[in-house]
């Protein structure tokens, strides 16, 4: 009886809000750009040992369809250890009469990290929207084109915008690839919604006055992590939720690509998660336990089934609950990402997923992880 009280007084919640999320992403239509947009463009990349990707993501920068003079290239490295900066120099060579594009050195007395890099990038750009991706990322011809269209057209503070991992065609790549289709449509859907949960740094864009006006990353420098949600923290703390919306579009997309090794992917959901300790927003902090502890009592469920006659049969109508109250949302944007073929591993993620939630949310706030050649202390570098 104990067992069967405990699911229902996580699972009533966790009904409430995986349906407001879903239905946030239901209600948010698809983006249509009115006019053509003028606005002054800086992309900004921080970079660290990204030699394998850094060519990949040029092209795809160089190959923008929006107006070359009314955009600008900031690469900002963080200490390199690699070839990454002569290979972005002699690709920069080789296009001088493409976009405008600057390289920016770190020296050796010159702060590590992400957000580090960022704000060097940043206080060196022009463009009004500031536009941030990845270094392991490609968009398509159209992505700054959606991005400049939508902020002309309402003016949010912060975008928010679609990011695709690609699979690579192996089944931990399509594990990796549907989970991160859950995070994205729960930022989109929550976003929507009223209540922003997630934001990912692979693909948002904000107005340099927003940015200045919120101190930039200085409230949080001390996370090696989290520039995309801190400042979306801080940003809804100002301003409020509304000024901050997704844009729904696949001409807005980013791609970037799974973790190929199991150990690799252990120390990126790590790193994301090491930010955690520093939230301050309740709604994201409340939903963010209820999610570890949703997954959490599915674990405990499935391992009590084991040596307690008639427990699997609880753990099995929690598990399909779990599932039916998930799977709605998934299927909607997997439809939108057009990866429909993934769907067949769903149960299977469901379970994989709530192990390592709960391994991730325990581990990622202890101890150390490493990262582009570093090791860092949860919430501080060593």
């Amino acid at each position: 009886m104990v067992l069967i009280l405990i699911s229902a007084l996580l699972l009533l919640p966790y009904i409430i809000l995986i349906a407001a999320i879903s239905a946030g992403w239901w209600r948010l239509n698809e983006f249509k750009a009115d006019t053509a947009a003028t606005v002054k463009i800086s992309v900004v990349i921080a970079v660290r040992n990204e030699a394998a990707n850094i060519a990949a993501l040029l092209r795809s920068l160089f190959s923008q369809d929006y107006p070359h003079d009314l955009f600008e290239i900031i690469i900002s490295d963080d200490h390199s250890t690699d070839t990454t900066i002569r290979q972005s120099e002699n690709y920069i060579a080789k296009h001088k009469s493409l976009p405008a594009i600057k390289l920016l050195t770190a020296t050796a007395g010159e702060g590590e990290g992400k957000k580090n890099a960022l704000t060097r990038g940043i206080q060196n750009s022009t463009g009004e929207l500031i536009v941030i991706t990845d270094a392991d990322c490609t968009a398509g011809v159209s992505w700054l084109s959606e991005l400049a269209a939508f902020y002309q057209q309402y003016k949010p503070q912060m975008i928010l915008a679609p990011v695709h991992m690609t699979d690579g065609g192996s089944l931990f790549g399509k594990l990796q690839s549907l989970e991160f289709m859950s995070l994205i449509s729960t930022a989109a859907g929550s976003c929507n919604a009223g209540f922003p949960l997630l934001a990912n740094g692979a693909n948002i864009a904000f107005s340099r006055h927003t940015f200045e006006s919120c101190g930039g990353f200085s409230d949080n420098i001390k996370y090696a992590s989290g520039d995309d949600m801190f400042l979306m923290m801080r940003i809804i703390e100002k301003s409020g939720a509304g000024a901050i919306q997704f844009l729904r579009s696949a001409n807005a997309t980013v791609h970037t690509p799974s973790e190929q090794h199991f150990n690799a992917f252990l120390q990126q959901r790590r790193r994301w998660v090491s930010k955690s300790r520093g939230y301050t927003n309740i709604t994201l902090i409340a939903a963010s336990i209820l999610i570890f502890l949703t997954n959490l009592w599915l674990v405990v469920t499935m391992g009590l089934s084991v040596c307690m006659p008639g427990v699997w049969k609880m753990a099995l109508v929690f598990y399909f609950i779990k599932m039916l109250i998930d799977l709605p949302l998934m299927i909607s944007f997997s439809r939108f990402q057009q990866s429909t073929r993934l769907l067949w591993l769903f149960p299977m993620l469901e379970i994989l997923n709530a192990i390592y939630t709960f391994y991730i949310g325990l581990v990622g706030n202890l101890g150390k992880y490493k990262w582009k050649g570093r090791t860092i202390m949860t919430s501080k570098f060593s």
